[in-house]
């Protein structure tokens, strides 16, 4: 049965203009006052057909000239309408699909745009873009920026396209790479995520800017995989032949990872919110404020050795009121200190003396992925994870005291050459 095919004539052009890097759309008053009186979505939704429509008749117009003047040498010819789609903003969207075909019997001629228009890996990332932002799979339909012409979104097509976008997110997590790049200090962190262990590095370039290196999956913080973790790292383009400040939260594995990927090249500054929190854990709450009022005066000290004596003093405090509380402190002592002793300016001390960087970061990361419940076996959990990290690496700001980094830098560089220490650090 042949076909019937639409041809329709365009009543008036929206656009002005062919052969020029700019489109003029034009948009009758009435017309727009009507579209106001709607909602803002389906405002947006209705200037958004107007400028795809308007992009595809402009290349209509450069492959067919202007309509009703002839050319002797045209190769192309105008042959009406036929129903279509778009998608925009992470929803399929109706519009009349303006259609040529060749003049030497060559058939129909595809529109370059109108398959740019049809990318189906635009609407994967818009949808990961809601999702990140608690929508849930079974409401998507109600919250996307409907257009009056669309078609809907059901739940397994958001599914499927969350699925491949998620997927895309991880491998761009777990194999980008950082070659040339110097990142003076790196976080790591675990955090109990869905019954496993997720385990987290975040580095600290020279300009200060946060980067998400590494995600670990496991069933519990071991020194297996934090050691792996932190060997991927170097695989990728992290030099471990530069000194580095790994700011941590005391836990044994990280510490023995660190020791035996980066070696003589590694400082650690323990988190001194957490050894707090470890000697609270032996004391009654009577004696927290005391405790508070002397670890506060050490961490604060400009001179190191003062402050050493300072947290020294205080260990004795301790043993005469509880000695398990005593060995807490005593444990790991001089590197709560690492800050100190670097000289680190009051400013950037405050974002490097605890771990309070990335664990603000995994913190949102699990407040976006709160309103899944059906978790699966396999990367579920790995993919939820890395996607709701580098939607939060997009808004994170610059280190506060970025502008003491510098001589961050210059101090870890003397201490390796006061090591002999061959350093190999690359410019950034």
């Amino acid at each position: 049965m042949k076909r019937k095919y639409r041809k329709i004539a365009r009543k008036s052009s929206r656009f002005v203009g062919a052969n020029d890097e700019t489109l003029q759309f034009q948009f009758n008053r009435e017309e727009l006052l009507a579209m106001l009186n709607g909602q803002l979505e389906t405002l947006a939704g209705r200037i958004g057909r107007v400028v795809a429509m308007g992009m595809l008749e402009d290349e209509v117009l450069m492959l067919c000239g202007e309509p009703g003047k002839h050319r002797a040498d045209r190769q192309q010819t105008r042959y009406g309408y036929d129903p279509g789609w778009i998608i925009m903003n992470g929803q399929k969207l109706a519009i009349e699909r303006p259609r040529v075909r060749s003049t030497k019997g060559k058939g129909e001629v595809v529109l370059r745009r109108y398959g740019q228009m049809q990318d189906p890996g635009s609407m994967p990332k818009a949808v990961l873009k809601r999702m990140l932002r608690g929508v849930s799979c079974r409401n998507y339909e109600g919250v996307v920026d409907t257009a009056e012409a669309g078609f809907g979104i059901k739940k397994s097509s958001v599914g499927r396209a969350l699925q491949r976008s998620l997927a895309a997110e991880v491998r761009e997590l777990t194999t980008r790479r950082w070659d040339g790049v110097r990142f003076l200090v790196i976080y790591i962190d675990a955090t109990p995520y869905v019954g496993e262990s997720m385990v987290v590095a975040l580095g600290i370039t020279e300009r200060g800017d946060k980067h998400i290196l590494a995600l670990r999956q496991g069933a519990t913080e071991n020194a297996r995989v934090c050691t792996d973790l932190l060997s991927d790292l170097t695989e990728r383009g992290v030099t471990p032949e530069a000194m580095t400040l790994f700011v941590l939260d005391g836990g044994k594995a990280l510490r023995a990872a660190v020791d035996r990927v980066w070696g003589e090249y590694a400082l650690v500054q323990r988190c001194q919110l957490h050894k707090r929190r470890d000697i609270q854990g032996y004391l009654n709450e009577d004696y927290w404020p005391e405790l508070r009022r002397r670890l506060n005066e050490a961490y604060q000290e400009i001179d190191y050795e003062q402050a050493l004596a300072s947290l020294r003093d205080t260990v004795k405090w301790l043993r005469g009121i509880n000695p398990h509380a005593a060995n807490s402190l005593e444990e790991g002592l001089v590197e709560t200190l690492t800050v100190v002793w670097l000289k680190v300016p009051a400013l950037l001390r405050k974002s490097l003396n605890n771990t309070n960087v990335i664990e603000s970061v995994i913190g949102s990361m699990e407040l976006i992925t709160r309103r899944v419940t059906n978790w699966q076996e396999g990367e579920m959990r790995q993919q939820w994870c890395g996607g709701g990290l580098l939607h939060i690496e997009e808004h994170l700001h610059r280190v506060p005291g970025y502008r003491h980094l510098p001589r961050l830098r210059e101090k870890l560089d003397a201490l390796a050459h006061e090591k002999g220490l061959d350093s190999k650090t690359r410019v950034a």
